[in-house]
């Protein structure tokens, strides 16, 4: 695993466990949080410098107290991050299937193009060109994107217990 996904992961943990607000103590001595063992000039340097990288690309802000806040770009960016990495952070499969179908029409070739490059970045496995499954609640953040394009009017998500004949290839892709 890369050493940005190492950090997107450890990233999403430590705000599920701690709430929305995060923030990092930097002291001289060891400091074990929720079992993470941080210290050391390279770990905190690597920190640091994704910490950084975020609010360069505008997704947290920095508070005057020295906590850090999601931007309104970094709540859509973390949504996408949460699901594409859902496996890594520890969420259980509930033997349900996502499968999200589109009809949008040819004018807007190039939102539905859009929509399909953000599922594929997300995670979602190809079923058609307009079929896409995941294994893992993603209705909202879904929703919420198709809305962000001005789709929402011709997508549907159905929540499936079977996919036919392809489950097999989808629960192998997936590592179920």
């Amino acid at each position: 695993m890369s050493a940005k996904n190492e950090f997107i992961i450890k990233f999403i943990k430590t705000i599920i466990a701690t709430g929305k607000d995060m923030y990092f103590i930097w002291q001289s001595q060891p400091l074990y949080y929720k079992g993470v063992h941080v210290s050391g000039p390279e770990y905190r340097r690597r920190i640091d410098v994704g910490l950084s990288n975020l609010q360069h690309r505008k997704i947290i802000k920095k508070l005057p107290n020295g906590k850090f806040k999601f931007t309104r770009k970094g709540k859509e960016w973390f949504r996408g991050s949460l699901l594409k990495h859902y496996r890594s952070i520890g969420i259980k499969w509930d033997k349900k299937w996502r499968v999200a179908i589109f009809d949008i029409p040819q004018e807007m070739h190039s939102k539905r193009n859009r929509l399909r490059l953000k599922l594929r970045s997300l995670g979602f496995y190809m079923i058609q060109k307009s079929v896409f499954v995941f294994p893992y609640p993603c209705e909202e953040e879904l929703a919420q994107y198709c809305g962000s394009i001005k789709v929402g009017d011709y997508v549907n998500i159905l929540i499936a217990d079977s996919l036919g004949f392809i489950e097999g290839e989808v629960k192998k892709y997936y590592d179920l």
